[in-house]
């Protein structure tokens, strides 16, 4: 596998490139107006969550078949199973969190409050079970006990992204330290997970570079850590094997 630093820009990746972002959102926008919308109606979010599955999975296959990215995942056999837990992962691409759903179909997450103002959009995240939260300091970590209950009591997993956003191959930025809160005070697992989609899928680019995009799933980070020794640990599988793997 080569990285985008490495791969001289041909007139066939554009090609490629143009023909996946093309279909890609036209996927999107059709899943969302004519499947999950509708579906988001239903009294229950199961045919709502196939749906997502079957047009992510579908997503996937064009970006193997017609961006030319395959995508491998190590590690599974370390997510846990029949239990809420937090992926606490690196955020490069829009793929990222289309892997993890994949990976656990009954995956919710965070989102801002202003989000739920969006049509359809909010129908749908009320239908999959994303929580609002509050933005300003210290508000998600207030709002924490209640959204811990909410993934212990359903069983279902919550991805964090540690970074807070998206980033470029080569930036690290200051770790969040929600995950170390969900542990801490509701004793819920976390899992990271490092990855490279960023060199595929660069931040605000529309080229999508040929290659293998690897996404590894962490041991669950070790308890009775302090703040400090757990943000080092994340840190150190976070951003550091996010790095190595970027190299390959």
């Amino acid at each position: 596998m080569t990285n985008n630093t490495q791969t001289k820009l041909t007139l066939f990746i554009i090609v490629r490139s143009l023909a996946f972002n093309c279909l890609f959102y036209m996927t999107v926008t059709f899943a969302v107006l004519f499947l999950l919308t509708p579906l988001s109606l239903l009294k229950s979010p199961k045919p709502m969550r196939a749906a997502i599955l079957k047009t992510i999975n579908f997503l996937i296959w064009l970006f193997d078949k017609v961006a030319g990215v395959k995508i491998v995942e190590k590690g599974v056999e370390n997510i846990p199973k029949d239990r809420g837990f937090v992926y606490c992962s690196k955020h490069m691409s829009n793929m990222d969190a289309l892997v993890l759903y994949r990976r656990s179909p009954n995956l919710t997450a965070l989102a801002k409050k202003e989000l739920f103002r969006v049509p359809l959009l909010n129908l749908v995240f009320r239908k999959m079970g994303v929580m609002a939260i509050n933005r300003g300091a210290g508000e998600a970590q207030k709002q924490t006990p209640k959204i811990a209950q909410e993934l212990k009591s359903k069983k279902i997993p919550m991805i964090i992204f540690a970074e807070g956003t998206r980033t470029i191959v080569g930036e690290r930025r200051k770790l969040k330290a929600g995950a170390y809160f969900y542990q801490k005070e509701a004793g819920l697992d976390v899992v990271v997970v490092a990855h490279n989609s960023g060199v595929s899928w660069p931040k605000k680019s529309w080229i999508k570079w040929p290659g293998t995009m690897i996404f590894e799933y962490h041991e669950v980070m070790p308890r009775n850590l302090t703040k400090a020794e757990f943000m080092a640990e994340v840190e150190k599988r976070l951003l550091d094997r996010s790095d190595e793997l970027m190299m390959l």
